[in-house]
């Protein structure tokens, strides 16, 4: 029952990538066989549906699908029907929205899984029959014409002719998985995209942990799904109490703070003083978490899950299996945040403690090209960091090859006068696929009092 219901999910994760995704569609519309990929007779009608779509108008239906059925559907089988209506009324006219929420690479993934278990499955079905026939020679026939189906955009690309790829390459690979305002939004806009792994450098309690937390809630407000783990820093109630920080935007005690409403200039915030209406209690953040449900949850599921591990109980691949798991419920993360990679078990318990660290950066770096999406984490600066003015290259701990694994590395800057004034400066540290200046800061005024670090920046 469970792999089947599996299998349900995956149909209906790519059928729907179909209907409104140019890039999946475009790489399983050139694939697709006649008697279809999937496993259900619907399922391989409505594909069909999509790649004649697409073979005639180069595009996805989208709500074209609509038409498509309803002409279909007056002389079309009853149960059919039924299933096709059911499955086109979960999509809640808003292909748009879906579209957004499609992580192609990780579908076209999903659908190289699915589409070679149904032909292996059908293959099995022939063949046991032509055996139970004695027709081995036609047994032997088809098995020497079975072909494995690939539709990922990374096989045997044709670079110069194949425009879906190229066209995929320029716009959904560059686009930001989470949006700042202000200058910090073209500072992190090259950075915070799929298949990258940022990381954050910067000394002890310098807010590595509110700043990944921040990222996770916009990451929600945004409607990107997020995966959370704490591994070790921090137990369950305590990373609870700093999500519920963020969401209801109170302190969790009644105390006054400073609250930055303006800064014309970098590092020179306008601070009003504010009283909260009480400490925050877990009502007031249950109320917080339904009112971010109500308005941005995606189709019933959760926006975010929270894993939390002690200490060195869980390495990368330790990861990657709840992530599976998590999979097998039909639930997949656009971002995967972890704080913080320093205190992940190693994934290679018998090397060199530098050989450790270097194998669970490289393990980092493949689970965000593996699960097409953005993985984000924080290390430990080294002692030097402390008197450093901007952070640099020469402010890693423990192995430099960190710095050869990240797409990105971003410094948390900040002088006792500063932190006094809840402003902090943001420079790259190391950054690819865009040009930077280690000493080109983003000033940053924030609260932590109400668990926002960026409420306003200026270069």
């Amino acid at each position: 029952m469970k792999i089947e219901k599996r299998h349900g999910s995956d149909e209906r994760r790519i059928l729907t990538a179909m209907i409104v995704n140019q890039t999946v569609l475009s790489r399983v519309a050139p694939k697709w066989e006649k008697g279809g990929l999937f496993q259900s007779a619907w399922g391989n009608l409505v594909g069909e549906w999509c790649v004649d779509f697409y073979d005639r108008y180069e595009e996805p239906p989208g709500k074209s699908i609509e038409g498509l059925f309803e002409a279909w559907a007056e002389g079309g089988d009853k149960e059919t029907v039924k299933l096709v209506e059911s499955f086109l009324s979960s999509l809640s006219d808003e292909y748009d929205r879906l579209n957004e929420e499609v992580n192609p690479e990780f579908v076209l993934d999903c659908a190289n899984r699915h589409f070679n278990k149904v032909k292996l499955s059908r293959l099995r079905d022939a063949l046991e029959g032509y055996i139970d026939n004695g027709e081995l020679d036609k047994a032997q026939k088809k098995l020497d014409t079975w072909n494995r189906i690939d539709v990922s955009a990374s096989a045997g690309v044709d670079l110069f002719n194949d425009a879906s790829v190229l066209q995929s390459s320029f716009v959904e690979a560059t686009e930001p998985l989470i949006t700042y305002t202000g200058d910090l939004g073209p500072f992190f806009e090259p950075a915070l995209t799929r298949d990258s792994l940022v990381s954050i450098l910067a000394s002890e309690k310098k807010g590595k942990t509110h700043w990944l937390i921040d990222m996770a809630f916009r990451a929600v407000q945004q409607r990107r799904k997020v995966a959370f783990f704490a591994v070790g820093d921090m137990s369950l109630a305590q990373m609870n109490r700093r999500f519920a920080v963020r969401a209801a935007r109170r302190p969790l005690k009644d105390n006054p703070y400073l609250y930055p409403v303006s800064m014309d200039e970098p590092g020179e915030p306008e601070l009003e003083e504010r009283t909260p209406d009480g400490p925050l209690d877990w009502r007031d953040a249950h109320k917080a978490y339904s009112k971010i449900l109500n308005k941005y949850a995606l189709d019933g599921k959760p926006p975010l899950k929270l894993s939390v591990h002690p200490n060195s109980t869980i390495s990368v691949h330790g990861i990657a299996a709840e992530l599976d798991a998590w999979e097998r419920q039909g639930w997949n993360a656009d971002i995967i945040v972890i704080d913080y990679a320093d205190i992940l078990a190693p994934v290679n318990g018998s090397a060199e403690t530098r050989d450790q660290i270097n194998a669970t950066w490289k393990a980092l770096r493949a689970l965000s090209q593996s699960r097409h999406c953005l993985v984000l984490t924080a290390t430990q600066a080294d002692a030097a960091s402390y008197k450093a003015e901007v952070i640099g290259m020469s402010n890693f701990s423990e192995d430099k090859r960190k710095l050869a694994h990240v797409n990105g590395m971003f410094g948390l800057n900040q002088t006792s006068e500063e932190k006094q004034r809840g402003v902090m400066r943001l420079s790259w540290v190391v950054l690819r696929e865009s040009e930077f200046s280690n000493n080109q800061c983003v000033t940053v005024a924030g609260c932590l009092a109400v668990g926002n670090p960026a409420i306003l920046s200026k270069r």
